[in-house]
């Protein structure tokens, strides 16, 4: 039951990704829902303008090998893993190699799916949530890596702020605090990637959640903890971490239905957030929004938005009173 179950989400999650293919090339701005305005600015994946040129059949079929081998990028172990979505052009630097070698995905599955470990699908964490493929891990780590490298060497004296939202299992969390930090009693471990101070901050709005990812956390990585590298703890996803603000990074790891303003505004310039955003029942997409300058106040012209594709999330909780 639990192949076959790994067998639809992988055919969903094909689906969803082919058809940002074919919607990449959209012409049409993107506007968070509710919002009128027209001033976001709309860019393609590999960062051109609006073009009304149509995409290339070899376009699209480098594109379509690229994900069907996401999707098959199952190992061993984690380094075979790691090699897999090496292999097939998902990690692209040695940095989310050496993070994801760094970071054992069987230390954070939950215990009824540790036979899956090393599979490249989503994994239920209960609470109906998942930890995420590790393809979509990749994609994440390979997105968020430019912006922080570039703070680190325009600002190699200032601290950098990293914000999960929807921690979950606490391994993409874990993964960003392994850029900043290494246990130096592990001998293979490989270097701290960007060997500046940094903090990263991992929030859920489901406190068993939190609490698992503090747990599966000390099994093999506790040394973030303990260093105070990592913090993990309950918070509103829609609200962010105002107090921690502002950050050079932001990963959302549920749909949210609109794009949320309030998280938006905790971008420093600069900074990057990747989100998927969508109605839980329709398509979703991935996006990069970056903020190249700020204003007083929330101005859509602040943000730069980038479509990178098609994806299948939970969504994000909208708190309750």
């Amino acid at each position: 039951m639990l192949r076959k179950t790994s067998s639809v989400i992988v055919l969903l999650g094909l689906l969803a990704t082919l058809l940002s293919i074919c919607t990449a090339y959209n012409t049409n701005p993107i506007i968070p829902p509710g919002d009128n305005s027209s001033q976001f600015v709309k860019k393609e994946s590999g960062g051109q303008q609006n073009s009304k040129d149509p995409i290339s059949s070899s376009s699209i079929k480098k594109e379509v090998n690229r994900i069907m081998r996401a999707w098959t990028c199952h190992g061993r172990n984690q380094r075979q893993l790691v090699d897999n979505l090496t292999s097939a052009g998902i990690i692209k630097s040695q940095i989310v190699r050496d993070v994801m070698n760094n970071v054992d995905r069987a230390n954070y599955v939950f215990g009824g799916h540790s036979s899956n470990a090393y599979d490249d699908t989503p994994l239920s964490i209960g609470h109906g949530q998942t930890i995420s493929a590790p393809h979509m891990h990749a994609h994440v780590l390979e997105e968020l890596l430019p912006p922080l490298l570039i703070h680190a060497s325009e600002h190699p004296n200032d601290p950098v702020s990293i914000l999960d939202v929807g921690c979950g299992s606490g391994y993409l969390t874990t993964c960003f605090g392994r850029l900043l930090s290494n246990n130096k009693d592990d001998e293979q471990a490989q270097p701290p990637a960007l060997g500046i101070r940094g903090k990263v901050w991992g929030i859920d709005f489901v406190p068993e959640l939190v609490e698992m990812s503090k747990y599966n956390t000390k099994k093999a990585d506790g040394d973030l903890l303990e260093s105070g590298t990592v913090t993990l703890l309950k918070g509103d996803g829609w609200k962010g971490l105002p107090d921690a603000a502002p950050f050079q990074a932001i990963h959302v790891g549920a749909a949210a239905d609109t794009f949320p303003k309030n998280l938006m505004m905790q971008l420093a310039v600069g900074g990057v957030m990747i989100i998927p955003v969508g109605p839980q029942l329709g398509g979703q997409a991935l996006y990069r929004v970056e903020r190249v300058k700020e204003s007083p106040t929330f101005d859509t012209s602040d943000f730069v938005m980038t479509q990178l594709l098609g994806v299948r999330y939970v969504p994000l909780v909208h708190a309750t009173n």
